[in-house]
């Protein structure tokens, strides 16, 4: 639980570095009156453990913040000590991978745009699992099951009550490279349609034919909170980059609502996708003119 910092362990961590600098205290100093250790005072502040209301509460003494502001960052603490689905896998995860999820479980809106593959909120377990096993070819199929387990896990923010709003732009790249063969891009054409089709997700195609762009090559995701700054992520090969400088937020920002803008409509993008689920339900039937394929998806499976 303490490798992987919530919105609210960040948020508690800014807020107590700004208090005390506020009241021009160094670390140091903190730590000879308050029984907190200078090291764990300096890992609290960078949102590396988390902190006991208790300790929160005589921070807030020290820095002379008046009781009702205090009950909220005390309350603050509490949340941050809450029990996330995700802690249980947290030795499956890198590092990039485990910060993202904590953002992504707790975001309000989630904005990305996808250059070259489906979004993992958007994943089948058999595309996620092509993908896997391409990505970690010597993996032992235990580790493979367990992070496609975890891709699925993450997909249960959008049966909650109140999902998070949802805003997907894929460049069409990502609907014609068959991860896994046709039968299984088949089938994740056909989800993604499905879910496109939910109240709190919009998914639109950035088509071909619209040639540059503003994010050219660039994947990234914008990640929304109601009591916290927007997030920008951005992944690599080797991990991952978190930007929320005001100048990263807006550049991101503006390209995502040129993309949009320039993207095909949501309707429009159902019926993109219809017909690229039409074209590999026809091309496995030309790889595999003898064989069964019970499961794959047929053509009212696609409306």
């Amino acid at each position: 639980m303490a490798g992987i910092p919530s919105v609210q362990r960040r948020r508690l961590a800014s807020e107590l570095r700004a208090l005390r600098e506020s009241a021009d205290l160094t670390i140091d100093q903190v730590a000879q009156q308050v029984t907190i250790g200078k090291s764990t005072l300096s890992r609290v502040e960078n949102a590396q453990v988390s902190v006991t209301p208790r300790n929160v509460a005589k921070l807030l003494r020290l820095y002379g913040v008046a009781d009702d502001d205090a009950a909220g960052l005390i309350q603050l603490a509490h949340d941050a000590q809450q029990y996330s689905w995700w802690n249980d896998y947290s030795n499956a995860m890198s590092d990039g991978l485990a910060g993202y999820v904590a953002f992504e479980d707790e975001a309000t809106q989630l904005r990305a745009y996808d250059v070259q593959l489906v979004n993992g909120l958007l994943q089948t377990a058999e595309y996620t699992r092509a993908l896997l096993q391409a990505e970690f070819p010597e993996g032992p199929p235990e580790k493979i099951e367990e992070r496609v387990e975890i891709r699925l896990a993450r997909q249960r923010i959008l049966d909650r009550s109140k999902p998070p709003r949802l805003w997907f732009v894929l460049d069409e790249a990502v609907l014609h490279r068959p991860v896994g063969g046709p039968q299984v891009m088949a089938a994740q054409l056909g989800h993604l349609i499905t879910t496109a089709q939910r109240p709190s997700v919009t998914v639109q195609v950035l088509p071909f034919r619209q040639g540059a762009h503003m994010g050219m090559g660039v994947s990234f995701a914008l990640l929304d909170f109601g009591d916290h700054p927007t997030v920008v992520y951005q992944e690599n090969l080797s991990g991952a980059l978190y930007l929320d400088k005001d100048y990263h937020v807006d550049t991101h920002g503006l390209a995502f609502d040129h993309l949009r803008a320039t993207a095909l409509s949501p309707a429009d993008t159902l019926a993109f996708l219809r017909m690229r689920a039409e074209v590999m339900l026809a091309q496995g039937a030309r790889e595999s003119p003898n064989d069964d394929h019970p499961s794959w998806p047929g053509p009212g499976d696609l409306a």
